[in-house]
C-alpha cells in the first residue's frame, strides 16, 4: 500500500473541506457530512485506481501514450469530482447539462492538446533508442541531436558524451595498434642492417678470408656499439610511453646542462668538422631532473651536427624569458644548424617515433628516429613545449616554466 499517496490525498481532502468550510459555510451538519462526502469519494477512487494505473503504464511500449494516458485519467478524476459537486448544489437542471457539455468539450481539447505535446518527447525518447541501437552495432559517430532542458535532454547529453569517449578511446586503441605495428617493424628494420653486417664480418674472420682482421673487429665493435645506442632509445621511449618513469626533480640550470652537452659531443662535431656554439643569458634555472633534460639538450645538439655541412655552426641558445610571447615566463632553449632544414613533409610528423627527416639516411647508426620523440615526451612531463622553428635551416624551440611555476 501506497502510505505516501494517501497522506497527499488525505491532506488535499483536510484542505478542500477547510476551504469550503470558510467560504460556504454549510448551515446544517447534514449538509456539512454531505460536501465531506463529495470531497472524500474523489480520493478514495484516486487512491484504487493509481496502482492500477502505475502497473499498465509501466507496461506500455510508448512513453508519450502513457503520458498521455496519465493525463487523461487526471482530467477525467477531476471532471467526476466537479461534475459531483456541481449535481449537489446546481438548481437548475438546464445548467447542469451545459456544464457537461463544457466539460466533453475540455477533455476533448485535453485530448488533442496532450498529444501534440507529447510527440516531441515521443521523438525523442525514440532518438535515443536509436543511437543505442546505432553504438551497439558499432556506429561510433551517432548522436542524438536532442535539445532539451528536463531529464531526456540531460540523458541524450549524457549518451552523447559516453559515445564520444567511446569513440575517442577507439581512436586512442587504434592509434596504439599502428604505434605497436610501427614499432615492431621500426625494431626488425634498425637491427636487420648493423646485424647483417657483424654476421658478414664475423664470417670472414671465422674463414680466415679477412684482409684486415682488425679492421674487421673494429666494424664489429662499432656495429655493437649502435645496437646498444638504438636499445637504450627504446628503452627509454618504452620508459616514458608507460608513465612509470617517477621524476627527482632539483634545481637545474638549463645553460649548463647545455654547455655539458656541448662538452661531451664536441669529439663528435669535430670528426664532422662543425663547430658547436653556446649563447645563455644566465643559468636559467628550472626545476626538473637533470638526467632527463640532459638527454633532451644531447638528442637536440647530437640531431643537429648529423644533419649540418661540413664546416658548419650549430648554435645552442638560452634565454631567461620574464615574460615569453606564447608561453609565459619561463626558460627557452633553440638548437640551429646551417644545414637544409626540415623538408615540409616531415614537419607534421617530426615528433612521432621511428620518423626521419631524411629516410634515404643509413639506418645502421644506432639511430632508430626515436631522438625528437624522446625529447618532446621528457619535455612535457617537465610542463614544457618543443616545437620546429621556421628558419631556413634546422631549428628546434623549447621551453620551461620557472621553477616557481612548476
Amino acid at each position: 500500500m501506497n502510505w505516501r499517496l494517501i497522506g497527499w490525498l488525505a491532506a488535499l481532502v483536510l484542505g478542500a473541506a477547510v476551504l469550503a468550510e470558510v467560504l460556504l459555510v454549510p448551515p446544517t451538519a447534514d449538509e456539512r457530512w454531505h460536501m465531506l462526502a463529495i470531497l472524500g469519494a474523489p480520493a478514495v477512487v484516486t487512491a484504487a485506481l493509481v496502482p492500477v494505473l502505475r502497473r499498465w503504464v509501466s507496461s506500455r511500449a510508448s512513453v508519450a501514450g502513457a503520458a498521455l494516458v496519465v493525463g487523461l485519467c487526471s482530467l477525467a478524476l477531476g471532471a467526476v469530482t466537479t461534475s459531483a459537486a456541481s449535481n449537489a448544489m446546481f438548481l437548475s437542471s438546464h445548467d447542469y447539462r451545459l456544464f457537461l457539455v463544457v466539460l466533453a468539450l475540455s477533455c476533448g481539447i485535453a485530448l488533442v492538446v496532450g498529444s501534440q505535446l507529447t510527440r516531441p518527447l515521443a521523438r525523442d525518447i525514440a532518438r535515443l533508442g536509436q543511437v543505442a541501437e546505432q553504438v551497439a552495432a558499432g556506429d561510433l559517430a551517432a548522436r542524438t541531436g536532442v535539445r532539451r532542458k528536463d531529464e531526456v535532454g540531460r540523458t541524450a547529453v549524457a549518451v552523447d558524451a559516453m559515445v564520444h569517449s567511446l569513440q575517442v578511446a577507439a581512436d586512442e586503441r587504434e592509434r596504439l595498434a599502428t604505434a605497436r605495428q610501427m614499432l615492431f617493424t621500426g625494431i626488425g628494420h634498425d637491427l636487420r642492417t648493423p646485424l647483417a653486417a657483424m654476421r658478414a664480418a664475423v664470417e670472414s674472420l671465422q674463414d680466415g678470408m679477412a684482409p684486415d682482421p682488425d679492421r674487421y673487429l673494429t666494424l664489429v665493435g662499432n656495429e655493437l656499439s649502435n645496437v646498444e645506442a638504438l636499445l637504450d632509445q627504446l628503452v627509454e621511449f618504452a620508459r616514458i610511453e608507460s608513465g612509470q618513469r617517477k621524476l627527482a626533480r632539483e634545481s637545474v640550470s638549463v645553460a649548463e646542462l647545455a654547455h655539458e652537452a656541448i662538452e661531451a659531443l664536441t669529439p663528435v662535431a669535430d670528426r664532422r668538422c662543425v663547430r658547436l656554439q653556446l649563447e645563455a643569458s644566465g643559468p636559467a634555472a628550472i626545476s626538473a631532473n637533470s638526467l632527463d633534460i640532459s638527454r633532451v639538450m644531447r638528442n637536440l645538439i647530437e640531431n643537429a651536427i648529423r644533419h649540418a655541412p661540413p664546416s658548419g655552426l650549430v648554435r645552442v641558445c638560452v634565454v631567461d624569458h620574464t615574460q615569453h610571447d606564447d608561453f609565459g615566463p619561463g626558460i627557452s632553449a633553440r638548437v640551429t644548424d646551417d644545414g637544409a632544414g626540415f623538408p615540409p613533409e616531415f614537419r607534421d610528423h617530426a615528433f612521432e617515433p621511428f620518423t626521419r627527416a631524411d629516410p634515404a639516411r643509413a639506418t645502421h647508426t644506432g639511430h632508430a628516429g626515436l631522438g625528437l620523440a624522446v625529447t618532446r615526451a621528457l619535455v612535457q612531463q617537465h610542463g614544457g613545449r618543443v616545437w620546429l622553428g621556421n628558419g631556413p635551416g634546422g631549428d628546434v624551440g623549447l621551453w620551461f616554466p620557472h621553477k616557481e611555476h612548476t
